[in-house]
């Protein structure tokens, strides 16, 4: 380009817009011989002599701003000159944006270049299928183009194409529309996006899991949009945009995200799992704890259940569900367990291990802290009979298991990760042989400090010259790593003399010994860590007990227990079973009287009137007065209990009259027993019955009372005829008269030898059942018989 003057004409070799930073050549060409001049931004500049006289030329580098470059005579003060502005070519458009207001209104695009041009550049919008020739704007300083155009029908889609151009170049695209993805469907390993319709060639998926990153496809856009090799039970979000072609237009935007879940498959990878011996003295097989890891999203590939622990003893095989926990405890002996995760689909595959308590090697463990979180496990390669396939090495902070972690190894070291300064851990490395597991334990803790607390202490058992002390543990979190050991000090008041005494850890416990009686001491702990000693816990003051004292207390100690065993023994003798239970033992030291009743007045004299109405009578060991009604008696008679030694009952009859008791079986013998109707055409009342207490001692323990009617002037005959007799009766007063209904019961009644350790006597510190003032009268042995006869 040239710019021609009455002097002069000057030239660029670029032209007047150049493209930013480049270099090129400005020109002269002066139309008669002068002193020639050429100026920048008018400051002289050095120009070179052409080959043409008349001609100057100057190379420029790099420009890259406006430059006004003029030339002149000297002679002449007319110049010639040119503007040469730097600026960039336009770059592809993009970000295209459009808007339509109504249904069929004005569409709005904007979009841009990318960066400022620096020069003048046209912006050009043509919509496919529009006869118009387009829709041109100036691109503002701020590299933002923009055009408006009419839509005369209802079109969802639109095909756009854009021109940006300057006198540096020009950049034509096309992007098309937003696209839609409307629904996904999903397998477990691929999922299939359902589109809106387009013509477009090709079309971009990018999807991407929850924590993953996204990953890009290009997929050809006539062919089904499927994305393969996705993992089972998991979320993606997809995304879509689309191109006319690989060379041709715009990427349209990325269409709204779409979120599908791939379906659950089985577990296909053996769960990792380790297990440690639990001490349970109450059961007799081994017990251990057995540990699992979850497994990942990935490798679980659905939603876990539960989890299967499969025990295999021998030919048996028994299957333990455990919810969703990661431990579980099981006793067995010479079993092999397996641990499977469980989804919907199916579970994880098995893997027997044989549970064995493993053999304890000591001192071969070694570590050192590689930082406070860190720690380097070392041991040497074992001289132990039996291939080693594999190291198992373990670590939990110390009083908590359930924080249990491992790491599986083949070399004879190991590196453990993620643990907390000032925290001690149990570690262990177990060497995995065809013989058995052998392990080594060890504390472990990557930096240490002295206890920032102290124990404290409390009395157990206090003697005159020893003491039985205790202390409470330290916190986890005031331990300053791991304890190594406890010492105790005792300090002797009167003397002011100091002892200590060393506890290894973990013990809590310690004797002392050779104190002396009647003195006072106080009492203090403190813990020990590689770092050094604690301070002390808080102080435990205490004085042995004097002779005189310790006896003093054993006298207390032993009266009290006295007081309380008369007070127990008083409240359960208030029970009528104890009672017979523990006053039948005072009944072996009284003199063995047995009265016979077969000489018993009433039985000489009735045995010689077989015509009376009769009842054959027995009593048993227990006392019992059983009465069975004789085959040619009318009278209805049951079996009577004597509940006390003033109380007795007397027998009815179906005449609901009272009668007199004649007379009393006499022990396992069978007699007469002969009952006599009461006369009620008799106005006189039956004289009061003395009651006389005898002993009774056969092979059981049972008392008789002895019964002695009152002697009327009358003669025999007439005591018989009025039934105010003189006989001698003879009542078992033991207990209870178990009903016995019917002759065939007779043997049943006789038979209740095993309960001779209950008889019923008087108890020594209770009131009797019913008192009779020592008098016993016929009013207190008349009784209805309609209460316990079935008088029919």
């Amino acid at each position: 380009m040239h710019l021609a003057g009455t002097v002069c004409t000057v030239r660029s070799s670029t032209g007047k817009e150049v493209l930013l930073g480049s270099n090129f050549t400005v020109s002269c060409i002066f139309n008669k011989p002068c002193t020639k001049q050429l100026f920048r931004n008018n400051e002289p500049i050095k120009y070179e002599l052409s080959p043409r006289s008349r001609e100057v030329f100057v190379y420029i580098r790099n420009l890259t701003t406006l430059s006004i470059f003029t030339c002149k005579c000297n002679d002449n003060p007319e110049p010639c000159g040119i503007d040469i502005t730097p600026g960039y070519p336009p770059n592809f458009p993009q970000n295209l944006t459009c808007i339509r207001k109504t249904e069929f209104g004005n569409v709005s695009c904007t979009w841009t270049t990318g960066r400022d041009t620096k020069i003048v550049t046209t912006c050009q919008l043509r919509v496919q299928g529009d006869p118009h020739h387009g829709y041109e704007s100036v691109m503002n300083s701020s590299g933002f183009c923009w055009a408006t155009f009419p839509i005369k029908s209802r079109m969802s889609q639109l095909t756009v194409s854009l021109n940006v151009s300057n006198s540096l170049g020009s950049n034509t695209s096309v992007q098309p529309s937003l696209p839609k993805i409307k629904h996904v469907d999903c397998s477990s390993r691929w999922c299939h996006l359902h589109t809106d319709n387009h013509s477009m060639n090709l079309v971009e998926v990018q999807y991407k899991s929850p924590k993953g990153i996204w990953k890009k496809v290009q997929i050809n856009g006539k062919k089904s949009l499927n994305i393969s090799l996705l993992e089972p039970y998991t979320k993606y979000m997809f995304q879509i945009r689309r191109k006319i072609n690989q060379t041709m237009g715009l990427w349209s935007y990325w269409s709204q995200a779409k979120e599908a879940e791939t379906k659950e498959e089985a577990p296909d990878k053996v769960l990792d799992f380790w297990y440690l011996r639990e001490l349970k003295p109450s059961q007799s097989e081994k017990c251990f704890r057995i540990f699992w890891k979850e497994l990942s999203v990935s490798d679980a590939k659905g939603k876990i259940h539960q989890y299967d622990i499969t025990v295999k003893k021998g030919n048996s095989r028994e299957i333990i569900v455990v919810p969703r926990r990661i431990n579980e405890s099981i006793c067995c002996s010479d079993c092999s367990v397996s641990v499977s995760a469980v989804n919907s689909m199916g579970q994880s595959p098995e893997n027997f291990i044989k549970l064995q308590t493993p053999h304890l090697v000591s001192g071969f463990l070694s570590h050192k802290s590689l930082s406070n979180h860190s720690i380097a496990l070392s041991w040497p390669r074992l001289a132990i009979a039996g291939n080693i396939t594999e190291y198992v090495v373990h670590w939990y902070p110390v009083g908590d298991i359930e924080e249990i972690q491992w790491i599986r190894v083949v070399d004879t070291k190991a590196n453990i990760t993620g643990l907390r300064p000032q925290e001690c851990f149990q570690g262990a490395v177990t060497a995995l042989t065809s013989n058995g597991p052998v392990a080594s334990n060890k504390d472990l803790s990557t930096w240490q400090s002295a206890p920032e607390q102290g124990p404290v202490p409390q009395q157990v058992k206090k003697k005159t010259e020893s003491l039985i002390v205790k202390w409470s543990k330290i916190p986890q979190e005031k331990r300053g790593g791991c304890l190594k050991k406890y010492t105790v000090y005792l300090m002797d008041k009167s003397k002011g003399e100091i002892h200590h005494y060393s506890v290894d850890y973990p013990l809590t416990e310690y004797i002392i010994s050779g104190l002396s009686p009647g003195q006072c001491y106080n009492l203090w702990v403190t813990a020990w860590t590689d770092a050094g000693e604690g301070p002390r816990g808080s102080d435990l003051p205490f004085c042995t007990p004097t002779d005189t004292e310790r006896l003093l207390s054993l006298v207390i100690l032993a009266g009290g227990a006295v007081l309380f065993f008369c007070l127990f023994l008083i409240c359960i003798c208030q029970f009528s079973s104890v009672q017979r239970r523990f006053l039948s033992c005072f009944q072996c030291l009284l003199p063995r009287v047995i009265p016979d009743p077969a000489n018993s007045k009433c039985a000489k004299t009735y045995d010689k009137h077989p015509s009376q109405s009769l009842i054959h009578t027995g009593v048993s060991p227990l006392g019992f007065l059983v009465l069975k009604r004789d085959k040619n008696s009318t009278h209805h008679v049951q079996t009577l209990r004597i509940t006390g030694i003033r109380f007795a009952q007397s027998i009815c009859t179906r005449l609901k009259e009272p009668l007199r008791v004649a007379t009393v079986a006499k022990p396992r013998l069978e007699i007469l027993f002969y009952l006599q109707q009461y006369d009620s055409s008799m106005s006189e009342e039956p004289e009061n019955v003395e009651v006389e207490e005898v002993p009774y001692h056969p092979s059981f323990t049972c008392t008789y009372i002895k019964s002695f009617s009152q002697e009327s002037d009358s003669s025999d005959a007439t005591q018989i005829t009025r039934n105010t007799d003189i006989s001698e009766d003879y009542i078992s007063t033991h207990g209870a008269i178990s009903g016995g209904e019917e002759e065939e019961d007779e043997e049943k009644e006789m038979g209740l030898d095993e309960f001779e350790f209950f008889p019923s006597i008087r108890s020594p510190f209770l009131e009797p059942l019913v008192s009779t003032g020592g008098k016993l009268t016929l009013d207190v042995v008349k009784i209805d018989c309609s209460e316990f006869l079935d008088c029919t």
